[in-house]
């Protein structure tokens, strides 16, 4: 038969168990954080990038409506024909914020002030909307007063907003748009 001596046993193996049991959960814990935190910014990339893909996708809106003109619109001052005359939705033109990077432009502003993209988009929070400004003719001739009907191109900015899936993720995108009449 043989004998057991209980007497020298300190139960060391106890404590190193609990020491890497203990290593282990701190690693799984961390993991744990790590999986939630890099899940929280791919929502978020994709999120930015659905706005800059609504935003993408209302510029091009704007510009189909300026290519479809056969007459040039009429610019005014306030945009009730659609076509803003250069710089005119800043209120403020004595500060050196350009007008659409103002935070006093929110949804609502824009909703009651630009044109809604007249398309189907899924996954976006609110309407994309865009808003067209007429910036300048370009004569074909420095000729000056030679010819009763002056030829050139007329340029516009157009200036698209977009919100993701949710209203915190906005995309603003901006172009410059020719076209001959």
């Amino acid at each position: 038969m043989i004998s057991v001596h209980h007497g020298k046993q300190r139960g060391a193996i106890l404590v190193v168990s609990l020491i890497l049991l203990m290593v282990m959960t701190m690693i799984a814990i961390s993991a744990m954080r790590s999986t939630t935190l890099e899940e929280r910014m791919g929502g978020n990339t994709r999120n930015q990038e659905t706005a800059f893909q609504a935003a993408e996708a209302v510029l091009r809106g704007g510009e189909s409506s300026l290519k479809g003109n056969t007459a040039e619109p009429l610019a005014t001052s306030d945009g009730s024909t659609d076509v803003w005359i250069l710089d005119a939705p800043d209120p403020d033109t004595a500060n050196a914020i350009a007008w659409w990077k103002e935070s006093t432009r929110d949804q609502s502003w824009w909703s009651s002030n630009a044109v809604s993209y007249t398309g189907t988009l899924s996954g976006v929070a609110s309407a994309p909307l865009y808003l067209i400004e007429e910036a300048d003719f370009v004569r074909d001739s420095l000729n000056v007063g030679t010819q009763q009907d002056e030829s050139g191109q007329v340029y516009y900015r157009v200036t698209a907003r977009a919100t993701g899936g949710n209203d915190l993720a906005r995309a603003l995108l901006q172009s410059t748009y020719a076209k001959r009449y």
